[in-house]
C-alpha cells in the first residue's frame, strides 16, 4: 500500500540537528520528518518513502539535503524559511517529483548538488559581469 502521507527526507543531519528540526516541524503542525539512513542510499527515492527495507550499500554524502514530499508548495516555502529562522544547518532543499520519485536517492543527490554547484557558478559570473572594468 502507497502511504502518500505529507513528509520530509532529510540526509545527513546530526542527531541533535534532527532533534532541533523535529521541534520546529512540531511547533508549526508541519508534516514529520524522517532521515534517510546511509543504507537507504542507493535505494530508489520512491522504496524509501514506501518501503522499511534497507539496501545492503552506504552512501556516503557529506551534503545534508531535505526533500519534501506531497507537501504543497505554499507548504515547502514556508518550512525553508522555517530552516532559516531555526539556525539550522542550510541544507539543499528538493520537492520529490513524480520523477525523481523513481530515481536512486544517491543519483537524485548527486544531481542536486551539481545543479547548486551550476547555480553559483552563474551567479558568480553575473556578479563579476556587473562589476564596473577599470
Amino acid at each position: 500500500m502507497m502511504d502518500e502521507k505529507p513528509r520530509l527526507l532529510v540526509w545527513n543531519f546530526t542527531p541533535e540537528e534532527k532533534e532541533k528540526l523535529d521541534r520546529m516541524l512540531e511547533l508549526v503542525k508541519a508534516p514529520p520528518a524522517f532521515s534517510i539512513s546511509p543504507e537507504q542510499g542507493h535505494m530508489l527515492v520512491r522504496d524509501i518513502l514506501h518501503s522499511n527495507q534497507a539496501g545492503t550499500e552506504a552512501f556516503v554524502c557529506d551534503e545534508k539535503i531535505v526533500l519534501f514530499y506531497n507537501i504543497p508548495q505554499k507548504g515547502v516555502l514556508f518550512l525553508i524559511q522555517k530552516f532559516k529562522d531555526a539556525d539550522l544547518p542550510r541544507p539543499i532543499f528538493a520537492v520529490v517529483t513524480e520523477h525523481s520519485i523513481n530515481w536512486p536517492f544517491s543519483e537524485l543527490a548527486a544531481h542536486l548538488i551539481e545543479e547548486r554547484r551550476a547555480v553559483r557558478e552563474r551567479s558568480i559570473k553575473a556578479e563579476k559581469d556587473a562589476e564596473p572594468s577599470s
